[in-house]
């Protein structure tokens, strides 16, 4: 009796090492998703994004393609305004277009490195490879993170919970405060890796006419951007940093265009200029994409802390320059949208 009690333990001490080894520890996961991470030829992916992050939700349809190493086609669509707007790169440079209005702007920039944003799949996985104080859990056959976020343009942004299967396709994302409000969501519809893409498939004139074609809705563009090319409403940003006033309000005459300058001063200073240019493609030596929540803007920087941010809305395009930090930058770009022109 005595045997057959050891071999029982035995077995069972056996068979409660060999269900241990089976069971991954979350270092393991990590170094596995890094492994993916590295192996991994590119992706497609399809997802819907909501942001909480203004006084009404934006919702866009986000469509994902990447092939190593450098070549993005980021195509966002928003479910409010029915317009779509693509962010490329390939080896001329990083493009943002707005296809409707047969415009681009082009740049030479570290995008996504230095600004990956939350629906890149190697934001997602970064984010969790290098916060040494992640969270882990496996729930439902899925692997669920806690991790820090760190997104330029909006500190508040300090938590999120990233949803993969097992074998790293991520199925949801979200960013918090500090507060763990949910501010930012996304939810993945459709992940490929290792797809095949045609040669053009990054290329700039093809993106341009292939988005134009996909959206059904572009002959009901607003009335706005079939108005003679000059004429527009002065439109004032609702949001004014503390300690700043409204300092004057101007036309002027650049080439073609007409300009309206709106300058502020105080604790920052700084000008919105806003204008319907002709030029079909405007060229920046650096610079960023940058997500405003309404529209892609892009930024840059000279070695004086001057920033200036870009971006359109309805045919008018929008130039802000001055001392202000990126985050009031923001501020400032999404105060101008759904404000009537004056």
């Amino acid at each position: 009796m005595k045997r057959g009690a050891f071999w029982l333990a035995l077995l069972l001490v056996l068979s409660v090492f060999a269900s241990g080894c089976g069971q991954k520890t979350p270092e393991d996961v990590v170094g596995d998703l890094s492994s993916n991470l590295e192996k991994i030829s590119g992706y497609k992916s399809n997802a819907e994004l909501t942001l909480q992050t203004g006084s009404t939700p934006q919702v866009y349809d986000v469509s994902v393609w990447y092939e190593k190493p450098t070549n993005y086609r980021v195509a966002l669509t928003s479910k409010q305004r029915n317009i779509t707007q693509i962010i490329l790169r390939n080896d001329e440079g990083v493009f943002v277009l707005t296809p409707h209005l047969n415009k681009s702007f082009r740049f030479q920039s570290g995008w996504p490195e230095n600004n990956g944003p939350l629906y890149l799949y190697e934001t997602l996985a970064r984010s969790i490879i290098e916060d040494t104080e992640r969270k882990m859990e496996s729930v439902n056959n899925e692997y669920v993170f806690e991790v820090k976020a760190n997104y330029s343009g909006n500190r508040s942004l300090t938590k999120q919970k990233i949803w993969m299967t097992e074998d790293f396709k991520p199925t949801k994302a979200e960013i918090m405060d500090a507060n763990m409000n949910k501010l930012v969501e996304i939810k993945f519809t459709d992940f490929v890796f290792n797809p095949q893409f045609d040669k053009d498939a990054f290329d700039k004139d093809r993106n341009m006419t292939s988005a134009l074609t996909a959206i059904p809705t572009m002959a009901s563009i607003e009335e706005s951007d079939t108005q003679p090319s000059s004429q527009f409403g002065v439109i004032e940003p609702t949001y004014i940093p503390e300690g700043v006033k409204q300092a004057s309000i101007e036309t002027i005459k650049r080439e073609e265009d007409r300009v309206i300058s709106l300058e502020y001063s105080g604790v920052y200073n700084y000008k919105l200029m806003e204008s319907r240019p002709t030029a079909a493609t405007v060229s920046y030596e650096q610079g960023m994409p940058l997500d405003l929540g309404f529209t892609i803007g892009v930024l840059t920087q000279d070695s004086q802390n001057q920033r200036m941010l870009t971006w359109e809305l309805d045919g008018v395009e929008f130039t802000l320059i001055g001392d202000l930090p990126e985050e009031e930058m923001v501020e400032v770009a999404k105060s101008t949208y759904g404000v009537g022109g004056k």
